[in-house]
């Protein structure tokens, strides 16, 4: 079935206004940018002033603006903000809005595309073709799903589909991770003050982060202070031409927390990948215009790493959370260890002051050390007990990589061709721009001589204010005008409003139907906090609807935490796959910050986990 978008986009995330301008400048096609209110990630949301200024500097490139409403919503009160601020968004021009609470859905909205965010948790391709068929645009896929998931549902709909493809992970199904919402109640907390401070509300205690024991039936100890749910990043970048061939366009980094670094050096590397995606298959072309110049070498070691993985791409693996992993990039062995100083056995990696870089002695636990001081390839790090003496070290933390990315002055131009020809008292210039985009102006004669062989190096300007570049031109004679900046500021100008009235738009508009929902019953897991999102699902054929997570009290017995990462997989005990003396179960993980407890109730039919809330 033929997909209606046929361009890649890189989607990066946009913080504020500076860093979402720098992601524009390295690459990105598309931004996503929180809002005042109701963005996932409370602590980043943006003035209405400061997206709008986005809005008009990203369509100079034909790039657009998504802003993330997605948290769940509990009160009429939610919804009429909401009402109101979609509308204020839509004037402003952003293009495109992402939402997690289908109650959305019943408001009065404008024709502007709907995403569904990865918290609403479509995994099947009949989910999927039910929100289709009443609207939405785009499906933004759990991460979670492997690529014959993928392409199973890409085959079965015509709706966009968007991956996240670098960055963070979050070890549970994003939307059915109650940790937050449960330590809320722990500390005494009404239902009311902990769903509004839960990560379903954009305030999420990154307890998967922690560090936590695991304990046997008998409370025999099976794993010490072990980040146990702390996952790697996700990257795929060889996975995705694989995905373009199965349908997917736009893929997402994720980091609205991230620093500026993060931003500029993931978004040129996926820039990079687009180009060659788009290179390969010619039926594929970039969502935006313009190339980057860049004042750093894009490289995924100049971030900071817990160690990458695909997730679940290709299917289950082990090694997926970061404690005991060496991560980073490998620098050599270690020679002639003594008194805290070191060579390598290679000078193909010159560390510097501040590199941190792990090891492992035999079966102990991975440990760092940090370089102190560096002269003539002779380190010294930080004191540390172990000879280290023929280990390999693995660099995290590249102090130098990070520096010139974090300093580097970046640009993004569009490129024009002029074309110029003589008339009497003075010349026609015409402009085309690489989307084709024609312009034409006429000027008078002047008194400065510009040869025809000289005229594209005194137009061609780079700087932050103009985003053209102009890269050939066509006159078959010398010139004389008055000013090259007068003509440049007339021409730009001009093409610059003939590319906003060309600039692609997408209107469409949700359809207020009957089609089934293809689940008849709702749980708690579904996530229906409110009164609109059960009017949509009652509308659509649900015949029962379970009271939300977050609007219960009582949470004794009730999954907390919902995941496809498995413990027992992860430290060997699958009975499918490398059966060990398996510890007395249930097991009981306890955390390290807070001592909250949890059941750890393992689905094998479905190949899930989860944590049961105990007290």
């Amino acid at each position: 079935m033929a997909k209606r978008n046929i361009c890649i986009e890189i989607q990066a995330p946009g913080k504020n206004f500076e860093y979402a301008k720098e992601a524009i400048k390295c690459g990105a096609d598309t931004i996503y940018i929180g809002a005042p209110k109701y963005s996932m990630r409370h602590d980043y949301g943006n003035a209405l002033d400061d997206i709008k200024k986005l809005v008009e500097y990203a369509h100079r490139y034909w790039a657009k603006v998504y802003v993330p409403i997605n948290c769940l919503l509990y009160t009429d009160k939610d919804f009429e903000e909401m009402k109101s601020l979609i509308w204020e968004l839509y004037e402003i021009g952003v293009d495109a809005f992402i939402v997690v609470d289908v109650g959305i859905l019943e408001l009065d909205l404008p024709p502007v595309p709907i995403f569904l965010g990865t918290n609403t948790g479509c995994f099947t391709k009949e989910v999927c073709k039910f929100f289709e068929d009443v609207g939405v645009y785009r499906i933004i896929f759990p991460r979670e799903l492997t690529y014959n998931e993928i392409r199973e549902i890409s085959e079965y709909t015509n709706i966009d589909l968007e991956v996240f493809c670098y960055g963070y992970l979050c070890v549970g199904y994003s939307g059915k991770c109650y940790l937050s919402y449960a330590e809320n109640l722990s500390m005494g907390k009404s239902v009311e003050q902990s769903h509004y401070n839960s990560a379903n509300h954009g305030v999420c205690t990154e307890r998967c982060m922690s560090c936590y024991d695991l304990f046997d039936a008998d409370g025999r100890l099976i794993v010490e202070n072990d980040r146990l749910l702390n996952l790697r990043f996700l990257n795929l970048p060889e996975e995705t031409i694989k995905l373009v061939d199965a349908g997917v366009y736009s893929f997402k980094i994720a980091g609205r927390e991230k620093d500026l670094k993060h931003v500029k050096n993931s978004v040129a590397n996926y820039n990079i990948i687009a180009n060659d995606v788009v290179s390969k298959r010619k039926n594929v072309k970039r969502l935006s215009s313009g190339r980057c110049i860049l004042g750093f070498e894009p490289d995924f070691s100049k971030n900071f790493t817990k160690g990458l993985t695909d997730f679940f791409f290709y299917g289950r693996k082990k090694e997926m959370y970061s404690k005991d992993v060496l991560v980073g990039t490998r620098v050599g062995k270690v020679v002639n260890f003594k008194n805290n100083q070191f060579m390598l056995d290679n000078d193909e990696y010159k560390l510097t002051k501040g590199d941190r870089l792990r090891y492992k002695v035999e079966n102990q636990h991975v440990k760092s050390l940090e370089i102190t001081d560096e002269k003539n390839g002779l380190y010294t790090c930080s004191d540390i007990k172990d000879d280290i003496n023929g280990l390999e070290l693995y660099r995290y933390i590249y102090t130098e990589g990070f520096k010139e990315v974090e300093d580097s002055v970046n640009y993004r131009v569009i490129s024009v061709t002029l074309n110029i020809e003589e008339k009497e008292g003075g010349y026609i210039i015409s402009a085309k721009d690489e989307d084709d985009n024609k312009i034409s102006i006429e000027i008078q004669k002047g008194s400065m001589l510009i040869k025809k062989d000289d005229i594209k190096d005194k137009f061609f300007v780079i700087n932050d204010d103009i985003e053209f570049v102009i890269d050939f031109v066509n006159s078959k004679t010398d010139i004389y005008i008055e000013s090259v900046e007068t003509v440049r500021t007339v021409l730009f100008e001009k093409l610059r409003e003939e590319r906003a009235k060309n600039r692609p738009v997408i209107k469409c508009e949700i359809k207020k139907n009957n089609i089934p929902y293809p689940k008849k019953h709702l749980t708690y897991l579904d996530n229906v906090t409110n009164s609109y999102a059960e009017k949509f699902y009652r509308r659509h054929g649900v015949e029962q609807i379970d009271t939300a997570m977050e609007n219960t009290e009582n949470i004794e017995g009730m999954k907390v935490f919902n995941s496809r990462y498995c413990l027992k997989y992860e430290l060997g005990y699958c009975s499918k796959t490398n059966p060990k003396d398996m510890p007395k179960e249930p097991w009981i993980i306890q955390n390290k910050v807070n001592n909250n407890k949890f059941k750890v109730e393992c689905d094998c039919k479905n190949c899930e986990m989860h944590l049961i809330y105990v007290k």
